[in-house]
C-alpha cells in the first residue's frame, strides 16, 4: 500500500501513456476545459443581440434535430450566464494580487483626503 503512495510523477505518467482508455478520458476533460472557458468568454464579450439571435438559431437548429431538452437548457443557460457574469466580474477575476493592491490602495488615499469632518455643511 504505501509503494503504491510513492509513485514518483513519472511512474505515473508511464502508467497514462500505458492506458489509452485513462489517455482518452484525460483529452476529453482537458478539451472540455478549452470548450468552456472560451464558451464563457464569448457570452460575456458578445452583445446581447447577438446572444439573442444564437439563441433563436440555437431553438431552430435544437427543434429539427429532435433535440429540444438539449437547445433549451442551452439557451437558458447562455442567458442566465449573461446575467449574472458581466465584464466587472471577468475583470476582477483576471486581476492579480498587486493590481487588487494598487486598487485598494488608490481607494484608501480618496478616504485620507475626504474626511467626514471636512464635508462643507450649509447652515
Amino acid at each position: 500500500m504505501n509503494f503504491e503512495t510513492q509513485q514518483t510523477s513519472s511512474e505515473k505518467n508511464q502508467n497514462t501513456r500505458n492506458n489509452p482508455v485513462l489517455e482518452f478520458i484525460l483529452n476529453v476533460t482537458d478539451a472540455g476545459k478549452y470548450i468552456w472557458q472560451h464558451y464563457m468568454e464569448w457570452i460575456i464579450d458578445v452583445s446581447w443581440g447577438k446572444l439573442f439571435l444564437a439563441c433563436l438559431l440555437t431553438l431552430i437548429i435544437g427543434g429539427i434535430l429532435s433535440i429540444h431538452s438539449l437547445a433549451n437548457w442551452l439557451v437558458i443557460g447562455s442567458l442566465l450566464l449573461k446575467c449574472f457574469i458581466g465584464k466587472e466580474d471577468q475583470d476582477q477575476a483576471q486581476a492579480t494580487p498587486a493590481q487588487a493592491n494598487t486598487q485598494s490602495n488608490t481607494q484608501n488615499e480618496i478616504s485620507e483626503k475626504v474626511k467626514p469632518d471636512e464635508v462643507h455643511q450649509e447652515n
